[in-house]
């Protein structure tokens, strides 16, 4: 099973980046009608398009692009978060993404090889570079 890891975690990552990118992709249909994102000057579609192609492109080299599994684990925690807070304000659950989100998460921490890289470290315990 240890053998297949290292392609899981890519397939992965790639899967949830484009995962990602449709979602981000047809959350422009939505904000065609409101546009609330585009008032801070930004369009949180192309943000969203961004940052799955660059989930899928680190795909390619999980381990040497640990910041974007980070960010990828970062994700899915504020998916689940951002699912629970509506289902107690407005009464409206999404189990969908609800799930993908604790799969992804439970499945970055397991097969990612070097779990220590996962954690944040100060600067004091890492090595410097130029």
């Amino acid at each position: 099973m240890a053998k297949w890891n290292p392609l899981s975690l890519k397939l992965l990552m790639w899967v949830m980046g484009v995962l990602i990118v449709m979602g981000s992709g047809l959350g422009f249909i939505g904000s065609t009608f409101f546009a609330f994102d585009t008032w801070a000057g930004v369009s949180g579609s192309v943000a969203g398009i961004a940052f799955g192609a660059g989930v899928m492109i680190a795909g390619f080299d999980p381990e040497g692009n640990v910041s974007w599994v980070r960010a990828l684990i970062l994700y899915a925690i504020l998916e689940t978060v951002y699912q629970i807070l509506n289902w107690i304000t407005i009464g409206r659950f999404d189990i969908i993404p609800f799930l993908i989100a604790l799969i992804v998460a439970g499945m970055l921490l397991w097969l990612y090889p070097n779990k220590a890289q996962l954690w944040m470290r100060s600067s004091n315990t890492m090595a410097h570079k130029a």
